[in-house]
Order: structure tokens, then C-alpha cells, then sequence
């Protein structure tokens, strides 16, 4: 179950990487080695808000989505795994 958790988590972080990709496509169309580097740095430590900008701004809620129900059940997942060890 744990693990289970750790894959939900990492589906939501490449669903934030994917917006702030789509970001950085709109934002720098000719970016390069250190806009990447960046805006992951920026997605790594901010990556549940990076979503909410391509949901507002043009309607694009898929990604937003996936982050936030990948979160909830890496949550739940990872709940699940701790309760059970106790018993």
C-alpha cells in the first residue's frame, strides 16, 4: 500500500511538471537549459498550486484534476498502509 502511495504521488507531481511545462512553452516559446532548470525547481517546491494557473486562466482543469485526486489517494493510500501495520 505504500508504495501504491508513492506512485499516486508521483503522478502528481509529472501532472504539475506537464502544466508548468505548458507555462514555460507560453511564457519563454524559446527557452533553454536554465528556464528548465528552473521552472523545476520552482514546480518541485510549489508543484499543488502550478496547476490551478492553466485551470483559470484557459480552462485546461485535466491537469489540476489528476494533481489533486493523485494527492487524495496517495493520502488515503498511504493512511491505509499505517493503520494496517498497527493491527
Amino acid at each position: 500500500m505504500k508504495i501504491l502511495s508513492y506512485v499516486f504521488y508521483l503522478v502528481a507531481m509529472l501532472s504539475a511538471l506537464s502544466a508548468s511545462f505548458e507555462i514555460l512553452i507560453q511564457m519563454f516559446p524559446e527557452y533553454g537549459v536554465f528556464h528548465i532548470l528552473v521552472g523545476f525547481i520552482g514546480t518541485a517546491m510549489f508543484f499543488p498550486l502550478i496547476p490551478i494557473y492553466p485551470a483559470l486562466n484557459e480552462g485546461n482543469w485535466i491537469y489540476l484534476i489528476i494533481c489533486y485526486l493523485s494527492i487524495l489517494l496517495g493520502v488515503v493510500f498511504s493512511n491505509r498502509a499505517r493503520t494496517q501495520r498497527k493491527v
